[in-house]
C-alpha cells in the first residue's frame, strides 16, 4: 500500500476509534447521571431490600409477588377509578373486542366503594334480559366480594366462555335493596348498529350500541345507501345513543365528522403535558346536507357517546333528547410493560367548542355531571313501579308464554286487549308487591310513631292514610298501562321475529323518547323550534 494512503487510513481508523470511545464515554456518563438522579431507581432499590428483609425476618409473609401486588394496587388507588394495572389476560381482554365478539354478560362497569357500578347494559344481552339496570352496584360475583377490586380485574371475572353461568348479588336504590341474578354468559357479537329505519313521520332513526372498531364505517355504509344523491323526503335524523358506553376516540371523531361540514371543532384533549394536547376538527361535508338532527341520550351514554353528543350539540348541529349523560370526560391509554402485562392510565380530559369540559381540567375528579339534554324526558324505566316490574321478569315470562295470543290481538293502537287483563291477573297471583315511598313512610309512622300517641283520632287518621296509599300502589299497574302493553308486545315480537322487527313494529313507533324527537325534528324542519316540554 502507498505510504501516504496507509497514513491516511491509519488516521481515519484512529479518528473512528476515538469517536467511538468518546461516544461510549458520553453514553456511560449519561447513564450514570440517570442512575444518580432518577428517584424511582432509588425507590426500587429500597423496595427490593425491604422484600429481602421481610423474607428473612418475617418468613411467614414471604410471598414477594403478593406483597408487590398489594403495593401496586395501592399506587393505582391513589389515581382515579379508570386507571389500573392490567394482568396479561386483562390486557388481552381489552383488545379482544377487535376480533368482533367476546364472551360475557353485556355490561360495562366502573369502580364503586361497595363493588362495581353498572354504567351501561347492552340491549338484548344476558344482563338486560334478567333485569340488571344502569346504576346497580354489583357487590358479589359468585363467591367473590368485589369491593375494592380494580374494575378491569373484575371485568375479567365477569367475562368467560360462552355457556358458563355466574351469580351476581346487586345492590339497588342507594343500597336499600339487594337482589341476586343468575346469568349465563354468551358470545356477544359487536353489532354496532342493530337497527336503522324510518319513523312514521319520515325521520331516519339509527340505533347505535357502541363505538368500538368499525362503528364509523358501519354507520357510513348505512348513510351511503340512504343518501346516494340527496333525499328530500327525509324529515331529519335521530341517532339513539341510550345505554351506549362509548369505545374508541377515533371512532367517535369519525362519526361526528359524518354530520359536520368542514372546520368545526369535534373535540379537543388537554393532557398533563402540552405534548398530550390535541384537537380534532371536521374535515369534509355533512352527508345529510344539514337535515335537522336529534340525539337520544340517557345516564348510560358515556365516554365516546358523550364526545359525539357534545360535539354535535355545541357545534349547533343537533339537539339532545332524554336524560343527562353519564359524565366521563376522560381519555385513557393502554401501555404494555414488556412482560405481557400493562397499565391503563387516564392521560387527558376532553373538551368541546367554547372550552366546555365535562371534567374540570384543574381538579383531580374522575366523574362529572354529564351533558344536559335540550329536551328532558326521563326514561320510564327509571320510575319506581316500572323498574320494579321489569326486575321481577314477570313481563318477559308472560309475554314469552302468551306470545301468539299477544300477536294475534288488536295491537297497541286500539283499546286494551284481553291479554292485558290476563297479565294483571298473572301479576296478582305472583309474589310481586309494590310499596311506594309514601306507603313506606306512613307504615313506619303507624308502627313506630303513633305507639307514643294513644289518641284514637291520630291512630284512625294514620291507618286511613295507609289504606289510601296502598290503594294507590295497587292502581300503579293501570297508571302505567300503555308502557306495560308496549313492553309485552315488544317482547312477544322480539321472541318470534327478532330484535329488528321489534324495533320496526314497536320501539320506533311507540317509544316516548323517539316520538318526542320526531316532534322536535318536525318543528325544526318547519323552521319553528319548540320549547322544552
Amino acid at each position: 500500500m502507498n505510504p501516504d494512503r496507509q497514513r491516511q487510513h491509519s488516521h481515519r481508523s484512529l479518528a473512528w476509534t476515538l469517536g467511538l470511545f468518546f461516544s461510549i464515554v458520553i453514553i456511560v456518563a449519561g447513564l450514570a447521571v440517570f442512575v444518580l438522579t432518577e428517584p424511582n431507581l432509588d425507590h426500587q432499590s429500597t423496595m427490593a431490600l425491604s422484600l429481602r428483609l421481610i423474607g428473612f425476618l418475617y418468613p411467614e409473609a414471604n410471598d414477594s409477588g403478593s406483597l408487590v401486588a398489594l403495593a401496586r394496587d395501592a399506587v393505582f388507588k391513589n389515581l382515579d377509578r379508570y386507571s389500573g394495572y392490567l394482568e396479561p389476560r386483562e390486557l388481552e381482554q381489552i383488545t379482544e373486542e377487535f376480533s368482533g365478539s367476546y364472551g360475557g354478560i353485556g355490561i360495562t362497569i366502573v369502580a364503586h366503594p361497595r363493588g362495581l357500578m353498572v354504567m351501561s347494559v347492552r340491549e338484548g344481552g344476558p344482563a338486560d334480559r334478567v333485569g340488571i339496570c344502569i346504576g346497580d352496584v354489583i357487590i358479589r360475583a359468585d363467591t367473590a366480594e368485589l369491593a375494592g377490586i380494580n374494575a378491569y380485574l373484575a371485568s375479567f371475572m365477569l367475562r368467560g366462555p360462552e355457556g358458563t353461568g355466574i351469580s351476581l348479588d346487586v345492590a339497588r336504590d342507594n343500597m336499600a335493596d339487594t337482589l341476586t341474578f343468575i346469568l349465563t354468559r354468551e358470545r356477544l357479537k359487536l353489532i354496532h348498529v342493530p337497527y336503522a329505519g324510518f319513523t312514521p313521520s319520515g325521520a331516519f332513526y339509527i340505533r347505535m350500541l357502541d363505538f368500538e372498531a368499525g362503528a364509523a364505517f358501519e354507520l357510513a355504509e348505512i348513510l351511503d345507501t340512504l343518501f346516494p344523491g340527496g333525499e328530500d323526503s327525509i324529515t331529519g335524523i335521530i341517532l339513539d345513543l341510550r345505554g351506549n358506553p362509548g369505545g374508541l376516540l377515533n371512532e367517535a371523531v369519525a362519526i361526528a365528522d359524518i354530520f359536520l361540514d368542514e372546520g368545526f371543532l369535534i373535540v379537543g384533549t388537554k393532557g398533563r403535558s402540552r405534548w398530550q394536547d390535541e384537537t380534532f376538527h371536521s374535515t369534509g361535508n355533512d352527508v345529510t346536507g344539514g337535515l335537522p338532527m336529534a340525539i337520544i341520550v340517557d345516564r348510560g351514554s358515556a365516554s365516546a357517546s358523550e364526545i359525539v353528543s357534545g360535539a354535535l350539540k355545541y357545534a349547533g348541529r343537533a339537539v339532545l333528547v332524554g336524560d343527562t349523560t353519564f359524565g366521563k370526560g376522560l381519555v385513557q391509554e393502554h401501555k404494555g410493560l414488556g412482560d405481557g402485562s400493562g397499565i391503563r392510565l387516564t392521560t387527558s380530559r376532553y373538551y368541546f367548542e367554547g372550552g366546555i369540559f365535562l371534567n374540570d381540567p384543574e381538579a383531580p375528579i374522575d366523574s362529572a355531571a354529564g351533558i344536559p339534554p335540550d329536551y328532558c324526558l326521563l326514561p320510564m324505566e327509571r320510575k319506581a313501579f316500572p323498574r320494579l316490574l321489569e326486575n321481577s321478569l314477570l313481563m318477559r315470562q308472560f309475554a314469552t308464554a302468551q306470545r301468539d295470543e299477544i300477536l294475534l290481538g288488536p295491537g297497541l293502537t286500539g283499546p286494551s286487549p284481553e291479554w292485558f287483563g290476563e297479565f294483571v291477573a298473572y301479576v296478582r297471583r305472583s309474589d310481586f308487591s309494590y310499596e311506594s315511598e309514601l306507603t313506606e313512610l306512613v307504615r313506619y309512622t303507624k308502627d313506630h310513631v303513633i305507639l307514643r300517641n294513644s289518641r284514637d283520632a291520630t291512630v284512625r287518621a294514620v291507618k286511613r292514610l295507609l289504606a289510601l296509599a296502598r290503594e294507590d300502589d295497587s292502581r300503579q299497574i293501570y297508571e302505567y298501562r300503555d308502557y306495560i302493553k308496549q313492553r309485552l308486545y315488544q317482547i312477544a315480537v322480539e321472541s318470534k321475529y327478532g330484535l329488528a322487527r321489534a324495533y320496526q313494529d314497536v320501539i320506533v313507533p311507540f317509544r316516548p323518547e323517539i316520538r318526542l324527537a320526531e316532534k322536535i325534528l318536525s318543528g325544526l324542519a318547519a323552521g319553528a323550534g319548540e320549547g322544552s316540554p
